[in-house]
Parts: structure tokens; sequence; C-alpha cells
């Protein structure tokens, strides 16, 4: 435990902290739609998301390029329309979409930081689920081998890049 305590000592700036708690709080405020119910467990939740937040991301890390996170922001939400989209069309229509699931075998950065943001978004692109990341590679399962999928995460791998520091 004392490890931990000096660990966060170490990690902890106060600007990093109030940043990480107000985005933390904007995003609840907005998931519950500005209602203030239960205020003191939600200040303890914020508090604790934040504190656990600067353990295991400490500040620095994870640098984005603004004009990059917003170039990449209409592409997010386009592909999670798309990927929704193609569930509820399989969901109810599913002998009109043909299906030939397989698995495909993606190179991946070096930076393990476009990894991690390659095997989370993945799941968007209409079709996919990340399930491994082992040497280098990742492991990607895609309900039809017929879909463009390579070029999608090719794609999605130059605008991850261009995203990160």
């Amino acid at each position: 435990m004392n490890t931990l305590v000096q660990y966060t000592k170490s990690v902890f700036s106060p600007g990093a902290f109030l940043v990480r708690l107000l985005l933390f709080a904007a995003g609840w405020f907005i998931l519950v739609g500005g209602q203030t119910s239960d205020l003191w467990f939600v200040l303890l939740v914020l508090l604790l998301t934040t504190l656990i937040s600067l353990y295991c991301v400490p500040p620095g890390q994870w640098r984005l390029r603004p004009l990059g996170v917003l170039a990449f922001l209409p592409y997010f939400f386009i592909t999670a329309m798309r990927g929704g989209w193609d569930v509820a069309r399989r969901a109810y229509h599913p002998g009109a979409v043909s299906v030939d699931p397989g698995f495909l075998t993606v190179s991946v950065s070096d930076d393990m930081r476009q990894t991690l943001l390659l095997a989370w978004i993945i799941s968007l692109l209409p079709g996919t689920a990340s399930c491994e990341i082992k040497d280098r590679t990742l492991l990607v399962h895609v309900l039809d081998k017929k879909l463009p999928v390579e070029a999608e995460i090719a794609d999605l791998q130059k605008r991850i890049a261009r995203m990160t520091a």
C-alpha cells in the first residue's frame, strides 16, 4: 500500500486532476441529463474515478493532437452509426444479410497506445470485433470475410496515427 501511495504522489498533478475531474463530471452530467440527485455519492465516485485514472494513465502518457481528434470525431460517429445499423439489420433480417465469419490478422504499430485505440475502436466497424493483441498483431473476428474490412482497418490505423502525438 505504501508503494501505491508513493506512486500516486509521484504522478499526481493538480492541473491534470482538475481537468480529468471536470471532464468526468461533464460526462456524468450529460449522461444523467442534468439531474443532481445523490450528489454526495456522485462526487465520491467522480473523485475515485479521477484518482484511478491518474494512477492507471499518468499525465503525459497519452498525448493527442487536438486537431487530429476533431478530424477523427465525425469519422467515429459515422462509423459507430454504420456499426449499429449493421447489427440492427442482422438482428431484424437474419436471412437477408450474408454471413461468412472468419478471423483476420492485422499488423499493428509498435506504439501500444495506437494499438489499444485500434483495438477499442475497431469493434465499431460493421461486423468486426477485436479478439487478441499478440506480437505486433491484432486478431479480428469478422462476420463476413467478403466485406472490405482490411481496407477499413488500414484507414482507421492512418486516422489513429494522425490523432496521436
